[in-house]
């Protein structure tokens, strides 16, 4: 089946570049994260620690885990297990605010679109759940969405962002995604990705394409750092079209700064869909936290080609939580 193996790796490649980015995550001075890395002997992905006195919006969670948007994609998937292969709105809802919620596993920064779904879910607002808000959190679930070839990509962005913005860009990502996985070749899919996108979004896109300034770290100055898809969407097309590598991609991200964790999970399904699992460094899938459990479950759908089945239904992999 074509784009098989190129799924799983989508999939590994998103985890593993959002734990990658843990701790250099919403630093917005490009020269303070070089300063941090030059002081970690150059490393840039897995920094083990941070600068005192500098905000650290993950003091909670140690080294290897994953941001909240790791979560959120974790959850996707652990949720698609339990509904035997189709991703259902209504429980991703009830996984995400027991996940999420005050009760829950997860201890650690709890973002605008997440804090807004938890109440709306809480007061029995679930059609939709989300709040109007155009930040990278529409994005977190759509790798899991699109490498097992689910149709309710609108539905996933709107658990948590109910936004003109938030849907043209989670559209236009999930496209293009889809396009890597199926074996079309990065810059004719970043292309054709931009030029299908809607009138609202197309221009910046195509800009970051076409740009003279191919440094991804100044082209950060041009469209904004920040968590909002109008910045984020067209500086994820400069950073994949001036990478040339999955370790590339994802260190170039997080040098860029700002939000570079929710920029991480996009960059790593495409750049580890684009090259395949042996272009995601084993040390660095080997330092994400419960790295086997997360194969098992990448491998599910993917790798073993299992189909959801009312007579057969889907084995579980060990739980993450």
């Amino acid at each position: 089946m074509i784009g098989t193996d190129k799924a799983y790796s989508s999939l590994l490649g998103a985890l593993t570049a959002d734990a990658a980015t843990l701790r250099l995550h919403w630093i917005y001075d490009v020269d303070l994260i070089a300063q941090i890395i030059d002081q970690n002997s150059g490393q840039v992905a897995f920094v083990p620690s941070h600068l005192e006195g500098i905000p650290d919006y993950h003091a909670s969670r140690k080294k290897g885990m994953q941001t909240q948007y790791g979560e959120a994609l974790l959850l996707a998937l652990q949720s698609m297990i339990k509904t035997n292969g189709t991703f259902d709105v209504r429980d991703y809802q009830t996984s995400f605010a027991n996940h999420f919620g005050p009760d829950g596993p997860y201890k650690g920064y709890i973002d605008r679109p997440t804090k807004g779904t938890l109440e709306n879910i809480q007061n029995a607002r679930r059609s939709p759940s989300g709040i109007d808000d155009d930040q990278l959190p529409a994005l977190s679930r759509l790798p899991a969405l699109v490498a097992t070839r689910q149709p309710n990509i609108d539905e996933a962005i709107e658990i948590t962002n109910v936004n003109k913005d938030a849907s043209a860009y989670g559209r236009v990502f999930a496209k293009l995604l889809n396009k890597v996985i199926n074996g079309e070749d990065l810059d004719t899919a970043l292309t054709s990705s931009a030029q299908e996108a809607p009138d609202r979004i197309k221009q910046p896109l195509i800009d970051a394409l076409e740009t003279s300034e191919t440094d991804s770290i100044a082209y950060g100055e041009i469209t904004g750092r920040a968590c909002h898809l109008p910045m984020a969407g067209p500086l994820m097309f400069h950073i994949l079209k001036h990478t040339t590598s999955y370790t590339d991609a994802v260190e170039t991200n997080i040098k860029t700064g700002g939000d570079n964790a929710g920029r991480s999970i996009m960059i790593g399904a495409i750049r580890g869909a684009v090259y395949g699992e042996r272009a995601i460094p084993t040390n660095w899938i080997k330092q994400a936290e419960k790295a086997n459990p997360i194969r098992s479950i990448c491998e599910h759908f993917c790798l073993k080609k299992l189909q959801p089945s009312k007579e057969m239904p889907l084995k579980a992999p060990p739980s993450l939580y």
